[in-house]
């Protein structure tokens, strides 16, 4: 059961991998980032309902809403606007960050105190992404870290706090919930987007495949890797994603 919930991880993270190219992509061809995330989970939440089977609402508005103004609404937009003023590489190093915030917001949160090899492996993993990704790192304006590290931060606090809902709710039936509220946030700054730029034939391939694939697969197995190994050892594999990210910056 553990390798599985690892293996969730690892797909989640490397799906995400190729999300952060992709959002680089729809930046450098003029998408609004908010257009994109609206446009993004509004094709994603039907998707990851027919994923759960189309589960009841069965009460916790307030846990899901605030999950889904964290992990849907929040991460998205804080992470697709930092797209516009930083590399995809550069983005995702900040998501190394998450392991050791996710520790931390455990112990001030549930009072879960991370072991030692767990704190000495998060604050390795982040030297060793920088070290990595530091030939590449080029940023002009400290506007993209700021919004990177909030999504960053947006993201430990989904991951540390989606458990919550796990006391009504299976990971999937969680997450669809959880992606239709946080659509749900997004509505009132909806119509203030510009949703021209999505709508040529290149441009609306790329957000289908980031709805269906980092959006309604990733999410969703990620909210079973949570389940079944907790948010520490899920998010201990989010170092990973520079890396992938890296790596597929230098082959496309």
């Amino acid at each position: 059961m553990k390798r599985l919930g690892l293996l969730l991880a690892l797909f989640s993270v490397a799906a995400w991998s190729t999300n952060y190219l992709a959002g680089r992509y729809l930046a450098w061809r003029g998408v609004d980032p908010l257009a994109l995330s609206v446009v993004r989970f509004a094709l994603a939440t039907p998707v990851i309902f027919a994923l759960a089977r189309f589960p009841k609402y069965r009460g916790s508005f307030k846990t899901l809403f605030l999950l889904g103004l964290l992990g849907v609404a929040g991460f998205n937009i804080f992470l697709y606007t930092s797209l516009n003023y930083i590399s995809a590489a550069v983005a995702s190093l900040f998501v190394v960050l998450a392991s050791p915030l996710t520790q931390l917001l455990q112990l001030v949160i549930r009072r879960e105190r991370p072991g030692a090899a767990a704190v000495a492996g998060s604050l390795l993993s982040v030297a060793g992404a920088y070290l990595i990704l530091e030939p590449y790192i080029a940023v002009k304006s400290l506007l993209g870290p700021l919004l990177a590290v909030s999504a960053t931060l947006s993201w430990s606090l989904y991951t540390v706090l989606v458990r919550q809902a796990y006391s009504l709710y299976a990971p999937a039936e969680a997450m669809a919930w959880i992606s239709l509220f946080g659509l749900v946030a997004m509505m009132p700054a909806a119509p203030f987007a510009a949703y021209g730029q999505i709508l040529s034939p290149l441009n609306a391939a790329v957000v289908i495949y980031v709805a269906l694939v980092p959006g309604a697969l990733a999410y969703t197995a990620w909210n079973m890797a949570v389940k079944q190994v907790g948010p520490r050892a899920s998010a201990a594999v989010l170092p990973l994603m520079p890396v992938i990210t890296a790596a597929l910056s230098a082959r496309f």
